[in-house]
């Protein structure tokens, strides 16, 4: 019974972290003049969506506001049912995929067309580690711990 309920623990305290990086997001989305392009956590996405699709704001910003929202509807289903990690890990891969992208560009090409300095880079590899490899290494551990103990 205490293996479930530390379980529980865990799953809660992974949808409560992902409930503060939706509050971060959100915050970021409704910036006066626009969310500022360093201090986005998904900053690939809009990269790729200019460079390789060739959108423009009237698409970026609807797929922005659509992670936010699944963002914030994994992390009520994990804090609150303390489900869904399997979607939670196969989504956050997918939109962490264009920020992945967008650093190796950074680092191997230094920034081609965007050319950001150092620290630049640095930020948004920090905001990639808080906002997509802690979680879902959180959520891949969660995931393998309860294999163990179903199987």
């Amino acid at each position: 019974m205490s293996v479930r309920k530390s379980e529980i623990k865990r799953r809660r305290l992974l949808g409560a972290y992902l409930f503060g990086l939706s509050i971060y997001q959100i915050g970021i989305y409704r910036w006066p003049g626009g969310p500022p392009f360093i201090l986005d956590p998904r900053a690939g996405i809009p990269v790729l969506l200019i460079n390789h699709f060739s959108f423009d704001n009237k698409v970026i910003y609807p797929v922005e506001w659509i992670t936010a929202a699944w963002l914030v509807l994994m992390a009520a289903m994990i804090c609150f049912r303390g489900q869904f990690l399997k979607t939670y890990l196969i989504s956050e891969l997918i939109l962490a995929a264009p920020t992945a992208y967008y650093i190796a560009v950074l680092a191997i090409q230094h920034g081609g067309d965007f050319a950001p300095g150092f620290k630049d880079l640095l930020l948004t590899i920090i905001l990639f580690v808080v906002f997509s490899i802690v979680p879902a290494g959180f959520a891949a551990r969660e995931i393998a711990r309860a294999r163990k103990t179903d199987g």
